[in-house]
């Protein structure tokens, strides 16, 4: 009887502990793919380092100014660690359900990828997109079984 107890038990947080572990998933999915994309974008004046951006529910609309602006990529790490930070504040406020985009309009972006720039060839969008899907390939939700 402790058994079957203890199996309703399981049972009845098991949905609580599936939409934990989905949103977190979701959210080292998005954290992985910006990491990557954020690296491997070539900068400047950090302009487009710095358009990487998560949101919620819709796409962003809006291009960004460089956030911390300099010249020949001088003030690309400063760029590049808060843009990542500005994406997890974003993935902080996430709940279940709601659709979680990476975009980034900077409109010279697919040129960027395109490999117009000597930093880095051309694909890099598309490698950030892997990265992403072999994170969740790779992934587990971690959810215990008793």
């Amino acid at each position: 009887m402790a058994d079957l107890l203890a199996l309703e038990k399981w049972c009845n947080a098991l949905p609580d502990q599936i939409e934990v572990a989905t949103n977190k998933l979701v959210t080292n999915v998005v954290i992985a793919m910006a990491e990557n994309l954020i690296d491997h974008t070539p900068v400047d004046i950090t302009t487009a380092v710095s358009n990487w951006q998560a949101s919620l529910n819709a796409p962003v609309l809006f291009e960004l100014p460089a956030i911390v602006p300099g010249t020949a990529g001088s003030t690309a790490p400063a760029s590049r660690s808060e843009a990542l930070a500005h994406i997890k504040r974003v993935l902080d406020d996430r709940e279940t359900g709601e659709v979680t985009y990476l975009s980034n309009i900077t409109p010279y972006l697919g040129e960027l990828n395109r490999g117009t720039s000597k930093q880095e060839p051309a694909g890099f969008f598309e490698r950030g997109v892997v990265v992403g899907r072999v994170y969740l390939q790779t992934a587990t939700l971690g959810i215990k079984l008793r």
